[in-house]
C-alpha cells in the first residue's frame, strides 16, 4: 500500500490521536475530579491505573477475535464500545461506576489499536510498514504534549466532563472513517486459530517491549514530581515542558520509523537502547537549566521505537492476536514501572534513573536474541 489514496497515513493518525487523548486528557482533570467526587488524589489516580491495567488485560482477547473476523469490523465495533465508556464518563456518574466507565473505554481502546496496526500490516508492504505504523503512532505521540494543555483549558473554561464530550465526537469521525476509507479484509493467517497464548516465537519481543516500558513509564510518572519539587518547576513551565517532552517523542517516533525502513528494525532497537542506557546514566549526574531540559528531551526522543516493535511483532503469525500481546506488553510495563518505583521514590529521581537504566539494559540484551 503506497501513502496516496484513501488509505494515507495521515488517517491513522488522526484515530490513534483520539485514543491517545482520551487517555492523556484524564491527569489534568484528576484535581477536578478528586474535588468533585472528594476523593483523595491516589485513589482518583487509579482511574489512570485502571485504564492501563484493563487495557493489558483486554488486548489479548480482542487479538484472539481479530483472528476470525474482519479488521474493519473488528475497529468498528471496538470503537462502539470505546464511545460507551466515553459517553458513561460524560455523564458524571458515581464514582464507582466513573471508573467502571473508564475500563469500558480501556476495553475498547484495547480493541481498536491493535486492530489498527493489524491492518496496516495486513495491506502495507515490508519495506514500508514500519514509517507507516511510527506515524499512526505519531497519533499518541501528538496528544501526549496536546492533551496536558487542553485538559487544563478545558478544566478551567468548562466542567471536566466536557473534555469527554470532546473525545466522544472525535472518535464519531474515526468511526466514520473505519467505515468508509478502511477496505474489507481478512486476516490472511490462523483465522481460525482457538488459542490466546502469544506466539512463542515472539517472547523476545514481548520481553523487551515490557522491559522498556517500564523503564520508560517509571521516569515518566515520577519526573513531573521530581521536576516540581526538586526542580522548583512551576505549574506553566512544567506544562511547556510536557509539551516540549511530548514533542520531542514525536519526532522520535518519525525517526524511528524512517530509519528502520532503511537501516533495518533491529538495529534501531538496538541502538535506541544503547542510548536510552547512556541517557539515563547520564542523569545521575545534577544537572540544571538547559542541559536538564536537552538530556530529559533527548531521552524522549530516544525512547520512542514503538513502531519499530510493532512492525517486528507482525512479521510472525496472526498478526492481530501478535499485536495484541504487544500492545499488552507495553502497558503492563508502563504499569509494573509505575508500582515498582513507588518504594524507589523516597531515594530520589537518582535511584529512579539508576532502576531505569538496569530495565533498559536488560531490553537491550534481550534485544540481541531478536531477529526479523
Amino acid at each position: 500500500m503506497t501513502a496516496t489514496g484513501r488509505h494515507h497515513p495521515l488517517w491513522y493518525f488522526g484515530q490513534t490521536f483520539v485514543i491517545g487523548l482520551d487517555l492523556y486528557i484524564v491527569s489534568p482533570l484528576l484535581p477536578a475530579i478528586s474535588r468533585q467526587y472528594d476523593q483523595p488524589p491516589g485513589r482518583v489516580s487509579l482511574l489512570v491505573t485502571g485504564f492501563a491495567l484493563t487495557y493489558a488485560a483486554s488486548s489479548p482477547v480482542w487479538g484472539l477475535f481479530s483472528e476470525r473476523c474482519p479488521r474493519r469490523v473488528m475497529a468498528l465495533l471496538s470503537l462502539t464500545v470505546f464511545q460507551i465508556g466515553d459517553i458513561m464518563t460524560a455523564l458524571q456518574p458515581s464514582y464507582f461506576w466513573l471508573t467502571f466507565s473508564r475500563a469500558v473505554t480501556a476495553a475498547g481502546a484495547a480493541g481498536f489499536t491493535p486492530a489498527l496496526y493489524a491492518y496496516i500490516a495486513d495491506t502495507t508492504p515490508l519495506q514500508h510498514r514500519a514509517g507507516t505504523m511510527s506515524v499512526a503512532s505519531a497519533g499518541f505521540s501528538t496528544a501526549t504534549f496536546l492533551g496536558i494543555p487542553l485538559g487544563l483549558m478545558i478544566a478551567n473554561v468548562w466542567a471536566w466532563p466536557a473534555a469527554f464530550w470532546l473525545v466522544f465526537f472525535l472518535s464519531l469521525f474515526s468511526w466514520f472513517v473505519t467505515w468508509r476509507l478502511w477496505k474489507p479484509t481478512r486476516p490472511p493467517m490462523y483465522r481460525h486459530s482457538n488459542s490466546i497464548c502469544p506466539d512463542s516465537r515472539l517472547a523476545w519481543n514481548y520481553g523487551l517491549t515490557m522491559l522498556a516500558f517500564a523503564s520508560f513509564g517509571s521516569v515518566y510518572t515520577y519526573l513531573p514530581l521530581d521536576l516540581t519539587q526538586h526542580v522548583h518547576f512551576s505549574s506553566g513551565r512544567l506544562t511547556w515542558f510536557m509539551m516540549a517532552f511530548g514533542l520531542f517523542g514525536l519526532l522520535g517516533t518519525l525517526a524511528a520509523g524512517y530509519l528502520s525502513d532503511r537501516a533495518g528494525h533491529v538495529r534501531v532497537v538496538r541502538w535506541g537502547l544503547l542510548i536510552e542506557v547512556v541517557v539515563l546514566l547520564g542523569l545521575l549526574h545534577p544537572w540544571t537549566g538547559g542541559f536538564l531540559w536537552a538530556i530529559l528531551l533527548l531521552f524522549s526522543m530516544v525512547t520512542s521505537y514503538t513502531p519499530v516493535l510493532k512492525a517486528l511483532a507482525s512479521f510472525k503469525g496472526a498478526k492481530g492476536l501478535a499485536l495484541s500481546w504487544n500492545n499488552a506488553a507495553m502497558y503492563v510495563g508502563l504499569s509494573a514501572g509505575s508500582w515498582g518505583m513507588a518504594s524507589v521514590w523516597p531515594l530520589g529521581m537518582s535511584a529512579i534513573y539508576l532502576g531505569a537504566a538496569i530495565l533498559a539494559t536488560g531490553a537491550f540484551i534481550l534485544s540481541l536474541y531478536l531477529h526479523v
